[in-house]
């Protein structure tokens, strides 16, 4: 499991979708349905879709192609339902079920992943997520990044911020009021996502000053992955 304190935060929905996005036919794909069976309850569903439906065209066909032959059909209906998936068949559905009691226990996942424990605190909602952001420093708490960040729109994000500042959670500049357990930023967020897009779309340039181009225009601040995967490619 990767260390949150010192990678960074690891957004649960951008997780989920670049897996899918890199996933080949092994193991995660049976452990992937595995774990959202257990822990839907745990998966904001609105993200999730947000940023399904937020993928360029040919990179969202891909997945769809690549689900609708894998045992990822056997995920929790409500999750099909995002990628307008049938579900499995019994045998598929008996394998994924299989894996499940194999997978890491709740406490184990709340320990590693901050956004997980503010989730079983304070429920699936975005206030969890901008409670767990607040724990980086000078991530600047700003409506528009916030919203852009976690996909979802101004309004919502304006709205639990006005919460957080009038219990006193957050100051007026809405950063954290007290003593806060410091993390370094973001290791996995949507912003990872759209950059492994772009890679992948990079990787296919015949000419290296295109491929070059390309990475050079990418929006790195809240993604400590593509960090690491850009420096395997440049």
């Amino acid at each position: 499991m990767t260390d949150e304190k010192v990678e960074g935060i690891i957004d649960i929905e951008a997780l989920i979708m670049t897996t899918l996005l890199l996933m080949e036919q092994d193991r995660m794909a049976t452990d992937l349905p595995a774990w959202l069976s257990r822990f839907s309850g745990l998966v904001n569903h609105q993200k999730l879709k947000t940023m399904f439906n937020a993928m360029p065209d040919h990179h969202r066909s891909a997945i769809l192609e690549k689900l609708s032959q894998s045992p990822f059909r056997g995920a929790p209906k409500s999750i099909r339902n995002i990628f307008s998936l049938e579900p499995a068949s019994e045998a598929v559905s008996k394998t994924v079920q299989m894996r499940v009691p194999r997978l890491n226990t709740i406490e184990n996942v709340a320990e590693a992943s901050i956004m997980i424990r503010n989730r079983l605190q304070y429920g699936t909602g975005f206030r969890a997520d901008i409670i767990a952001l607040t724990h980086v420093k000078g991530f600047g708490m700003r409506g528009t990044q916030l919203a852009k960040v976690l996909c979802t729109n101004d309004s919502t994000i304006s709205r639990i911020l006005g919460d957080l500042r009038a219990c006193r959670f957050l100051d007026q500049d809405n950063e954290r009021i007290g003593r806060v357990e410091p993390y370094p930023g973001m290791f996995i967020s949507s912003q990872t996502l759209w950059n492994l897009c772009e890679m992948i779309d990079a990787a296919k340039f015949s000419s290296q000053e295109l491929k070059q181009g390309a990475l050079k225009n990418l929006t790195l601040r809240h993604d400590g992955f593509g960090m690491k995967v850009l420096k395997g490619l440049i």
